[in-house]
């Protein structure tokens, strides 16, 4: 996931300085979450720990494929496009409830634009 944050962040700069909150990515398999923070001095990207002080605006939810077929597809402001194969299949995934979006839907967008392949 860093390297797809990353990727993101040279090649759509301006977005990546922009955006300000916290995202947890929660996976179904046995991986550890992923906490992303979009702070005014960059981006941290770590393994969620125990911390109680830190609190998601957004929480993503899924199977690691799944998270990353809705990342991966082509977009049409700020959600996946209807016209395109990939883009319906990511759609299906959120509205079969196998990736879920908690909270602030525009960070959410934000986020899914930055991640743009």
């Amino acid at each position: 996931m860093f390297g797809l944050i990353e990727h993101g962040a040279q090649r759509r700069p301006g977005e990546a300085r922009s955006l300000r909150g916290r995202i947890e990515l929660r996976f179904t398999e046995d991986y550890a979450p992923i906490r992303i923070d979009f702070e005014p001095g960059g981006i941290l990207v770590e393994d969620a720990g125990d911390d109680e002080d830190w609190s998601p605006d957004v929480v993503i939810r899924g199977s690691l494929p799944d998270v990353v077929q809705v990342a991966s597809a082509p977009l049409a402001g700020g959600i996946p496009k209807l016209t395109d194969r990939r883009g319906r299949a990511a759609l299906a995934r959120v509205a079969g409830r196998r990736v879920r979006i908690e909270g602030s839907t525009r960070l959410a967008r934000r986020l899914l634009q930055l991640l743009q392949l």
